[in-house]
């Protein structure tokens, strides 16, 4: 409802046209919770437990699609055997989530095929976000959801044009289009760009690595923003770097949700040159206490300006 509102409107469809039950499994109440049939509160981090959970009693009362899972799945008898394991008792140990209620849930979903599964970060971003993501996949194809219009999992990103915005190739990793940083990436994006390819070869520095071989930055990953903070007070040795950041352009980022604070403080107040680019002052453009150097430059909101979305499922 707050990330992704948008999809909201077609999820309220759903629900209130085609009247599709709305399950929402979150441990906090959130806005879009508050649309919910059903809504189940369960530890965080406790996803599989709960996946396992649901899965238990679609098993234990034959609710699975048995024909689905003979002709298109491989391996779903391992899943019967772990899921054995997820008594109701245990599930709502690790979850916290009821026995009663999970019955309740799995009941609605194996009568009101073909349904889709939707998850967003707080699915993704944690330590077992993999083992996560393949649960609700797992359950999707239990109950003959995948390969049907209407089903399949739906998978969104942080908030709206997240997904647009990496298509740009603003990642560290790779080049727009996901082309990665192989010499054959470069030489395509240099066409595209009307350059030429050994001149942009000479904008990349060199380093050693630590294996004593010599690296071209321009082929190497560079930073991400969660660890720029690194860049600039970590030895560049550290780094595969000749030097430290020097200089560092927030658009649209601030530093809100991200950890460690005070070192980033200590960053942002070391760089020769900080650039705010926003609607309006930030966290970014007020944390640091340094009288120069600092730049606040104007943005467009969405309203002032034009472009193209990318679906939040992509």
């Amino acid at each position: 409802a707050e990330a992704h509102p948008v999809s909201l409107l077609h999820i309220l469809k759903a629900k209130e046209q085609n009247n599709a039950p709305l399950i929402v499994c979150d441990p906090r109440f959130t806005r879009t919770a508050a649309h919910a049939d059903e809504y189940v509160r369960l530890r965080p981090g406790s996803d599989v437990a709960l996946i396992w959970g649901i899965l238990w009693h679609i098993f234990e009362n034959g609710w699975e699609d048995k024909e689905f899972i003979r002709t298109r799945v491989w391996g779903m008898d391992q899943i019967r055997e772990e899921v054995a394991k997820w008594t109701p008792e245990e599930v709502e140990r690790v979850s916290g989530a009821p026995g009663s209620q999970l019955r309740r849930v799995a009941r609605t979903l194996a009568n009101n095929r073909p349904g889709t599964v939707i998850w967003c970060m707080g699915g993704t971003q944690h330590t077992n976000g993999n083992n996560n993501t393949r649960a609700y996949c797992v359950l999707q194809l239990a109950l003959g959801n995948m390969g049907t219009s209407g089903g399949g999992t739906n998978i969104f990103r942080g908030h709206c044009n997240v997904q647009g915005a990496t298509d740009l190739g603003v990642l560290s990793h790779t080049l727009p289009g996901y082309y990665g940083l192989s010499a054959g990436a470069w030489a395509h994006w240099s066409r595209v760009w009307g350059e030429d390819l050994d001149w942009m070869k000479g904008q990349f520095a060199k380093t050693t690595g630590a294996d004593g071989k010599e690296k071209n930055l321009m082929n190497l990953t560079g930073i991400p923003v969660s660890r720029w903070i690194d860049g600039v007070l970590e030895d560049p040795d550290k780094m595969d770097n000749p030097n430290k950041v020097r200089a560092m352009v927030l658009w649209g980022h601030a530093p809100n949700s991200q950890t460690r604070m005070k070192e980033m403080k200590t960053a942002m107040e070391k760089l020769d040159m900080l650039v705010v680019i926003d609607p309006y002052p930030t966290v970014s453009a007020a944390m640091q206490d340094r009288s120069d150097g600092v730049y606040l430059l104007p943005a467009s909101t969405q309203f002032e300006t034009r472009g193209s979305i990318t679906a939040s499922n992509r």
